[in-house]
Order: structure tokens, then sequence, then C-alpha cells
């Protein structure tokens, strides 16, 4: 098994944890079977207009978004579909990654989707990432040639200009392509001659209700 992500892993900026993740592996224990997704596409929200937590406040439902570092953040949202996040910052500063598509388990080409594929729901919310014997997540590592692309956010109507969705290219677990940000990615590598480590495109384009 691979190493498992602790709580230093999470406990930094939620970009940060957004890039990091990217590679990992998803873990759930269902009794003798080991569900794993590979963790290809998420998202990135703190304070932010789009967040639960927006302009820092806290409520029931986002609690848990205030940490600690490397918990699950489990909502329901438009009455039907589940969304599964990972809390980052210091404790008492809000911040999450919601997973947006996994590899290696199908289908799961999107946040709902995700939870359906790992059998995650709210009972799930706030687990233990780092302690919790049953659901986890290991180290992780792009693979070769492997590019991320950063670009907008999907299906939020504020805050939809910032650029805190990140998505490894050519995988078919990411829900939604931006081609213009492709394309920006592929022109700033050619232009630095060398293999890229991300890019920052021009605004293109969730924390979903």
């Amino acid at each position: 098994m691979s190493r498992r992500l602790q709580r230093a892993d999470f406990a930094r900026s939620t970009e940060a944890v957004a890039r990091r993740l990217l590679g990992c592996t998803l873990c759930h224990r269902l009794g003798n079977d080991v569900l794993r997704g590979r963790i290809v596409e998420v998202e990135a929200y703190t304070d932010d207009p789009a967040s639960h937590a927006a302009d820092g406040k806290r409520t029931p439902r986002n609690r848990v978004m205030f940490g600690p570092a490397g918990t699950a953040y489990v909502y329901f949202t438009y009455g039907m579909h589940h969304c599964f996040n990972v809390v980052t910052e210091a404790e008492d500063t809000p911040g999450a990654v919601l997973v947006r598509g996994l590899d290696g388990i199908a289908p799961a080409a999107g946040p709902a989707l995700v939870c359906r594929a790992m059998r995650l729901t709210r009972q799930d919310n706030g687990r233990d990432l780092v302690a919790d014997a049953d659901l986890w997540i290991e180290a992780g590592r792009r693979r070769h040639g492997e590019r991320i692309i950063q670009t907008t956010r999907i299906g939020i109507a504020k805050g939809a200009e910032l650029l805190r969705r990140f998505y490894l290219l050519g995988s078919p677990g990411v829900s939604k392509r931006n081609r213009g940000a492709e394309a920006l990615a592929a022109s700033a590598t050619r232009r630095r001659g060398k293999k890229p480590q991300g890019a920052r495109p021009r605004a293109q384009g969730g924390m979903q209700a």
C-alpha cells in the first residue's frame, strides 16, 4: 500500500492541496473490499463567494470546513446528489477541495458520480481521512507527461472568474474539459521549451448549493 496522506499534507493552502491531490488515490473499505479511484479533477473552495463558507460564515452544514484538515466534508445537493470534499487549511480557517473526477473506477466523471462509485453519503461526513481505518487517501503523483490544467470552476454563479479547478489533461475521469485552457497550456509549454508544471490560463468558464 502507498503512503497514506497525513494531517500535514492537508493543513496547507486549499489550492496547494488541490494540486497535491491530483494523482492520489481515494480509498474506501467496505467489508472485505476496498474501492479505489485515482483523483484526476478537483476544485478549491475557501471563503470565496461560491463557497458554503463565503465570507467566513459558519453554519451547521459547513462547520466541518473549519477543521481539522484531513476531514471528509460530504453534503447533499439538489435533493439527489452527494459531493465529497477534503477539508484543508489551518483549523478555524475554512477550506475544502471538491473531488470532481476519478480514474480507475467507473463511472466517476463528476462529483455525484464520484460519490456513487465510491459509495459515499452524508453518513461519511466528518470522517477523519488521517485516522479512519476504512476511508483514506493514498499518496500518488502525476504520471510521465501528465499536465495539470488550471481553469474556472463549474456550476457556480458567484466567483466564476476564479481559476480554482484543476484537472489532469487526457484523463477519462475529467467531467468537463476546457479546450481553451488546454491550448494556452500547450502554447506556454512550447514557449518554455520544457515539460509543464501546470498552467494559469485566462478565465473561461461546484461548491454546489
